[in-house]
């Protein structure tokens, strides 16, 4: 049967562009089924095996797409539950990520600013806290500072971070202590130090202008637009564990703290519990990358991922690895260590530990073994990563 000319022509075309978009050896996004890669699950293993990691999950994206997504180990070795991608884990520190993309959401929401002061006549958490006058030093505070670590006050350099302190206290027990008691001894904006207080004020900016508390933010705003379900608040005990959360394990000193930390009152500066691919679907939704649709706008990322003057290595609850072309954020707690890597190639990484070397015995090598697997996975073109989107 001779076809028209025309038709013909649309079927070649129609050829032609199918064999241009997809190869036979690259699996259809939709409906691919992840092969696992002996190299990389080897590596994952040795760094579980070499420092008594009993548990571990694995997600790493490229181009915007999940490809792949794996648990590794006990999510808890009393009764042998294995870690599957679904289980969620403590993400320590890693939450100041999260709250710097809901000030960047207010921010670009129009309902804060970056350079408002936070205390004070005019600011954003006015007198709620603590006993006025305050001294110059901390009216000058704005939520840039906050989220820079260049708020002058509250880290080690600057008399102590003092969060885990007054452990019974609520936030404004704990806030009202530490503004009466605590030193503000530098100027904002003129030393770097690193402060989990920071991040708690900032918690308490983003209920007060949001008007929910900081979990249910984080989970309507930020999560539940970008198809994450799974990231809630740490609780204190073990009997308060949340569905399909695994335990931890402490090691030396460790094990007297892995169930005491002052949940849920750390929820801004390091008490969120997530999976691995929410986390990575977090970090797809503020990459700056074309090939996923972001939460964030591109002047919202710039100003999520510009430093400070005073020190360019950590930005507004990210830090910043220019020499690695990447961004990244890492955590860690009693029984906890957890990170992520975007790479300015499209690639990034999220790995989520339920143990950490013991930090009294010297935790170097296993702090630089879990960066350097992550840096590895970013930047290792040889591995095989399937054309599927697990997200």
């Amino acid at each position: 049967m001779n076809l028209p000319t025309s038709r013909l022509l649309l079927i070649v075309l129609s050829c032609l562009i199918l064999s241009c978009n997809k190869t036979d050896d690259e699996p259809d996004p939709t409906t691919g089924t992840q092969v696992d890669i002996a190299v990389v699950d080897n590596k994952v293993n040795s760094l579980m095996s070499t420092y008594n990691i009993p548990g571990a999950s694995l997600a790493v994206s490229k181009n915007g797409k999940l490809v792949y997504s794996k648990g590794y180990g006990k999510a808890n070795t009393s009764t042998n539950e294995l870690v599957t991608p679904a289980h969620r884990f403590r993400l320590a520190s890693v939450s100041k990520t999260f709250t710097g993309a809901a000030i960047m959401k207010l921010v670009q929401d129009g309902r804060l600013s970056l350079d408002a002061k936070v205390f004070g006549t005019g600011g954003v958490l006015a007198t709620d806290y603590g006993t006025a006058p305050y001294n110059a030093n901390l009216l000058n505070i704005t939520v840039r500072h906050l989220l820079q670590n260049v708020s002058g006050s509250w880290g080690t350099a600057t008399g102590g971070d003092v969060i885990d302190q007054n452990p019974s206290y609520t936030y404004k027990q704990l806030l009202d202590w530490i503004i009466n008691t605590r030193p503000n001894p530098n100027a904002p904006g003129t030393i770097y130090d690193y402060s989990n207080v920071n991040f708690c004020i900032a918690g308490r900016i983003i209920e007060k202008i949001s008007g929910k508390t900081y979990v249910n933010f984080i989970k309507d705003d930020i999560m539940a637009p970008i198809g994450a379900t799974q990231t809630d608040i740490s609780g204190k005990t073990a009997a308060e564990k949340k569905v399909n959360e695994v335990s931890y394990y402490g090691q030396g000193q460790d094990a007297n703290f892995v169930y005491n930390i002052a949940f849920p009152r750390r929820d801004a500066d390091g008490g969120l519990i997530a999976t691995a691919p929410d986390l990575l679907r977090l970090v797809n939704a503020i990459d700056g990358f074309a090939t996923r649709t972001d939460l964030l706008t591109p002047a919202s990322i710039t100003a999520l991922t510009t430093p400070s003057a005073v020190f360019s290595s950590y930005a507004c609850g990210i830090g910043i690895w220019s020499a690695e072309n990447l961004w990244y954020n890492y955590g860690s707690l009693p029984g906890t260590r957890t990170g992520f890597m975007r790479h300015n190639n499209g690639m990034c990484v999220a790995l989520l530990l339920n143990s950490r070397a013991d930090p009294a015995a010297g935790e170097n090598p296993f702090v630089i073994a879990m960066q350097d697997l992550m840096l590895d996975l970013v930047k290792n073109g040889s591995y095989a990563w399937q054309n599927i989107d697990q997200f």
